[in-house]
């Protein structure tokens, strides 16, 4: 019996390292390379560091490996520009940002945005989220005090948590920071994303689902199917499913050992060369 593919630690380091802009000279330095930045990766998170093992505009702004959040973020270049960015780029028209993966604040290059429309199944909401996503399409584009107004949420907690249900159901996106006083404002995706949307009907969604999976192994250079799965927010089986295809056709490798670490991971074929 053969031996199953090894991958070194320090091999999936560099490989990151490249494509996660984790070094000085391909560090992240404003608007126009941190979108090159997600267009090249495609999904990412806009804060986080090395534990969370994916891509995030944070690291690539610092040009780090294992970057330190600082005390002090306000002053912070690093964090500046992608608090800037989070806004700049999706006004622009390209990226998407959400709560997404992992349930945090997420970007999406807008090439893929009908990718990931198909690829998610329909949520079932709370009652709280179908308030937001009705009073929304009624009344258009809201500040977050006015969506808890019309919808009758005034626990703030509530409102905060029916928002996030929703951004992460893919129904409802932020369109816009307001100052003085702070606060978002929201909208649907139908009313902002509509030709995306169009595109994304036309997208088998378990061929959507497969090209998601293969681009999130490829970003990642390897991980399991249980920690896809929770980057995702899909089930186990979906990923299993998507990842079927991919292994015949020889675009990921199964049951590949990963240096110091327990189980076995799906990997980018050429860590496994």
């Amino acid at each position: 019996m053969s031996e199953k593919p090894y991958i070194a630690r320090e091999a999936l380091e560099r490989y990151r390292d490249a494509l996660w802009h984790r070094t000085p000279a391909a560090r992240v330095t404003n608007d126009v390379s941190a979108a090159r930045f997600i267009d090249e990766v495609a999904c990412c998170l806009a804060f986080g560091g090395y534990s969370l093992g994916v891509p995030t505009l944070w690291m690539a702004a610092c040009g780090e490996r294992e970057p330190v959040y600082p005390e002090h973020s306000h002053h912070d270049p690093a964090v500046g520009l992608v608090w800037n960015a989070k806004e700049s780029i999706p006004q622009a028209g390209l990226a998407y940002y959400g709560r997404l993966f992992l349930r945090k604040p997420s970007f999406v290059a807008r090439a893929w945005l009908p990718t990931i429309l198909a690829a998610y199944p329909p949520a079932i909401l709370s009652p709280q989220g179908e308030a937001v996503v009705s009073v929304l399409r009624q009344a258009g584009p809201l500040s977050t005090d006015e969506v808890g107004l019309r919808t009758g949420i005034t626990e703030r907690k509530t409102l905060v948590n029916a928002l996030n249900e929703t951004q992460a159901a893919l129904q409802v996106v932020k369109t816009e920071e307001r100052y003085d006083p702070f606060t978002y404002v929201w909208g649907t995706f139908g009313e902002l994303f509509a030709q995306d949307m169009a595109e994304a009907a036309e997208i088998p969604p378990a061929i959507a689902r497969r090209k998601l999976v293969w681009r999130w192994l490829k970003s990642t250079g390897a991980v399991s199917s249980r920690r896809l799965a929770s980057i995702l927010g899909w089930p186990r089986t979906m990923v299993d499913e998507a990842v079927g295809p991919l292994l015949e056709a020889g675009s990921v490798v199964a049951d590949v050992r990963l240096e110091g670490q327990p189980g076995t991971f799906l990997a980018e074929p050429q860590l496994c060369a």
